[in-house]
Order: structure tokens, then sequence, then C-alpha cells
């Protein structure tokens, strides 16, 4: 019911994540499971934790978050663990860009750059 679109830049970044994190594909397989539940178009229910989601910003068009992205079996404590920033319009969500603490990313260009590339598909 949900369709699920990638930007290509993520694509790329999604690609360069995996040499490290082999299972990263297995994190955003149940992402997308748990969109499906929490973003829902008639009947959503909560099942992201409130601590786990974060809403960047919304117009009347999208919604914008950022989640952390479970990876199995990576090793990484919860803290560590990829942030990926996605936009929500209505029954579609696009997965916008994503990185992680260890790569020591900064807050401010991961919002612009994903504000940038929601242009693109939006």
């Amino acid at each position: 019911m949900i369709e699920f679109l990638y930007h290509d830049g993520i694509q790329k970044e999604i690609a360069a994540l995996e040499r490290r994190f082999r299972r990263i594909r297995d994190g955003l397989s149940a992402f997308e499971l748990l969109c499906e539940v929490q973003f829902h178009p008639t009947n959503p229910r909560q099942v992201i934790a409130p601590a786990k989601i974060h809403r960047i910003t919304q117009n009347d068009v999208w919604t914008m978050w950022k989640i952390e992205l479970v990876i199995p079996d990576s090793g990484l404590r919860p803290n560590q663990y990829p942030r990926m920033w996605f936009a929500v319009k209505g029954a579609i969500i696009v997965s916008l860009c994503i990185s992680t603490h260890v790569d020591n990313y900064n807050e401010i260009e991961m919002n612009q750059l994903a504000r940038s590339r929601i242009t693109d598909l939006f």
C-alpha cells in the first residue's frame, strides 16, 4: 500500500555503508515494514518509539523525519546506528540521505542535504 522511493544520492550512501555494515539492507527492509504500520494512510499506529524517530520539518505537502536505522548484527551500540532522513507524503515515503556518528556527520548539513533532495522528488 505504501510506495517506497530512494533518492539517487542515498543509493550511493547505502552502497558505501554496505561495505562496513553488510546487513544494512536488512535494516532498511525492517524500516519499511515498520513504516507500513506507522505511516499507514488510513489507520496509522505508533510502532516506532518516539525516542528513535524525530520530525525535522513539515509543510502542507510533506513531513521530513529522521530515524535511527537499526542494523542487525552490526556490532553497533544503539547510539551508533546510522541516522536516515526521509519524507512522507500521503502513501509515499522517500528515503533522502543517511550518515553515521562514526563518520561524524554534521546535523545542520544533513538537514540541508535532505531538504535539497526532497525538492528533486516532491
